[in-house]
């Protein structure tokens, strides 16, 4: 059992090692993201994500009838704008997307 000093020795060095993973990790990550593709090296998988779309259908369907507004409103007034593109045959539908991003991780 550890007493109080040995402890903290070990919190301090914990603590010291893991700002140096830290390091290394944001360099890995930094150098995966420059790739943009998985790595996978030994049990460490640096895993590339090209982030998540959000397609913005209401802004595609902007200038729609109202009428085709109508066909796809519900009675709670939710309005199907996926629905109403797909009617109006509108394909380029604007989307925001995330950062792309890496998660590392260490396999046993």
């Amino acid at each position: 059992m550890m007493d109080a000093r040995e402890l903290a020795i070990a919190m301090l060095e914990w603590e010291q090692l893991m700002r140096e993973i830290n390091a290394v990790a944001v360099q890995i990550k930094v150098a995966v993201l420059e790739l943009r593709k998985t790595q996978k090296v030994g049990y460490t998988h640096a895993s590339y994500s090209e982030g998540r779309k959000n397609y913005n259908y209401q802004k595609a369907a902007q200038d729609v009838s109202p009428s085709t507004i109508r066909a796809h409103t519900t009675t709670k007034e939710y309005i199907d704008w996926p629905g109403i593109c797909k009617a109006e045959e509108i394909t380029e539908i604007p989307f925001t997307q995330s950062a792309p991003k890496v998660t590392l991780k260490l396999l046993a």
